[in-house]
C-alpha cells in the first residue's frame, strides 16, 4: 500500500498471494500518488484509463485481482509460498538469469486470473480518459446513468482531487 506500491511496482516479477492488497490510500487524505506511481499507473495493462481509475479513486485490488489487472505478474497461493521460497533458495545462483527465476516463480503460480475481464472496464474506459480536466471527468461521472459511475462520483466527492478545492456543477 502507498509507498510499498511505489517501491515494488517497478520490479520485473511482482508476486501476489492470498493476503496481498494493493492500494494508493493517499487519495483518501488529499495526496496525489507519487513514488513512481504515475509512471506505473499509466502503464497498467497498457490502458491509461485503468491507471487513472486506480490512482484517482484509491480502488483496492486483492489477491487474484492483482494478476487480472496486471499489477502483479504472478499469483502464488499462500499454501505454495514456502515451496517457492525453498525452490528459489535451492536453485537461484549468481549466474541465474531473469528467465530462470521467472520459470521458478511460474512453476508455483496460478495464472488463471490473468486473462479474466475486469469488472466495469467499459465504464472505466468511458469515464477515466486523458481528455479534458478533472472537471470533465466529474461531468462524465455525473452524466452517466450507470450505478458504477454514481458510486464512483459519491466516493470521489470526499477524496483527492476534490480535497484540493476542486468543485464541479
Amino acid at each position: 500500500m502507498g509507498g510499498g506500491v511505489g517501491v515494488s511496482c517497478h520490479a520485473p516479477i511482482r508476486i501476489a498471494t492470498d493476503n496481498t492488497v494493493y492500494a494508493m490510500p493517499e487519495t483518501g487524505i488529499g495526496f496525489f500518488t507519487d513514488v513512481g506511481g504515475s509512471y506505473f499507473l499509466s502503464r497498467v495493462k497498457d490502458n491509461i484509463s485503468l491507471g487513472l481509475y486506480l490512482g484517482i479513486t484509491g480502488h483496492r485490488l486483492k489477491a487474484r485481482d492483482l494478476l487480472q489487472w496486471g499489477v502483479a505478474t504472478h499469483f502464488v497461493p499462500a499454501d505454495k509460498i514456502e515451496a517457492l521460497k525453498e525452490d528459489i533458495v535451492s536453485n537461484v545462483k549468481d549466474s541465474s538469469s531473469h528467465s530462470d527465476i521467472e520459470a521458478i516463480v511460474t512453476a508455483h503460480s496460478d495464472q488463471s486470473a490473468k486473462d479474466l475481464p475486469i469488472d466495469n472496464i467499459d465504464h472505466i474506459n468511458e469515464v477515466f480518459t486523458t481528455e479534458g480536466s478533472v472537471h470533465d471527468l466529474f461531468a462524465r461521472l455525473k452524466n452517466s446513468d450507470s450505478d458504477f459511475a454514481r458510486g464512483v462520483e459519491k466516493k470521489l466527492r470526499f477524496m483527492s482531487p476534490l480535497s484540493m478545492g476542486v468543485t464541479y456543477e
